[in-house]
């Protein structure tokens, strides 16, 4: 097994982060099929700004990499 570089790493985290992102944007489409493109970005962007760990998030941040 290789090691990845910090470089590879970084790549790996943000398109498993971008996958997350389209997997919820796909679920928002099933539950409202009615719903314009718009309303379904306006969804995803209030749930991207309500995970913890953003600014505006309810809840704690993780101390886990601190």
């Amino acid at each position: 097994m290789t090691e990845e570089t910090p470089a590879q790493r970084l790549r790996l985290d943000l398109e498993m982060s971008e996958f997350g992102v389209q997997m919820y944007r796909t679920r928002m489409r099933r539950m409202y099929p009615k719903a314009s493109a718009a309303d379904i970005d306006a969804k995803v962007a209030s749930w991207l700004l309500s995970r913890s760990g953003t600014a505006d998030a309810v809840g704690q941040p993780t101390a886990r990499f601190a």
